[in-house]
């Protein structure tokens, strides 16, 4: 529903100050599954949440602030991916996160571990969709909306990542 009126810029602002406060556990958690370190994830949810107050202007009051933010987050995350690729390219390298090596996972933990580093080493874009998917439960608009990208093109590659997963793990197809 559309007011006639526009709400205040300070309650907008207090509701997007709480919306932060409240959801920094949940915003963090899906930077880190994202981008698979503690640090980069730290860093990218600072870098979100000041890019959102610096463009809270353009969040009306019209849904609810804490999926505007996830979606700021989301955004910012694949920035830092898409950096981290450059980096590569450039003289001082990139920095390599520590991974558990699954095969020295105690028991009933080696598939877990297995199903983690598979997600880990999907390209890009699809393990972002994929964990937005299934690790964060959004829809496929909210994705493509998040991601800036048409739903045929998230369903792509949700589609394709499920498939490379499925090879990797032997998964039968109902994954």
């Amino acid at each position: 529903m559309v007011t006639p009126f526009p709400r205040p810029r300070a309650e907008l602002d207090d509701e997007l100050r709480t919306a932060m406060e409240a959801e920094a556990n949940r915003h963090f958690a899906l930077a880190r599954r994202l981008l698979g370190d503690d640090a980069d994830a730290a860093d990218a949810l600072q870098e979100a949440w000041l890019r959102a107050w610096r463009g809270r202007d353009a969040w009306r009051g019209e849904g609810p602030a804490g999926a505007w933010l996830r979606a700021i987050v989301a955004r910012e995350c694949l920035r830092t991916l898409r950096w981290r690729g450059v980096r590569r390219w450039l003289p001082f390298g990139e920095r390599v996160p520590d991974h558990a090596d699954p095969v020295a996972a105690p028991d009933g933990a080696l598939d877990a571990a297995r199903a983690r580093l598979a997600v880990a080493a999907l390209p890009t874009q699809q393990r972002i969709v994929f964990t937005l998917r299934f690790d964060e439960g959004w829809t496929i608009p909210e994705i493509a909306v998040a991601l800036e990208l048409s739903g045929e093109t998230v369903k792509t590659h949700l589609t394709r990542a499920l498939d490379r997963l499925r090879g990797v793990l032997g998964a039968p197809d109902v994954l």
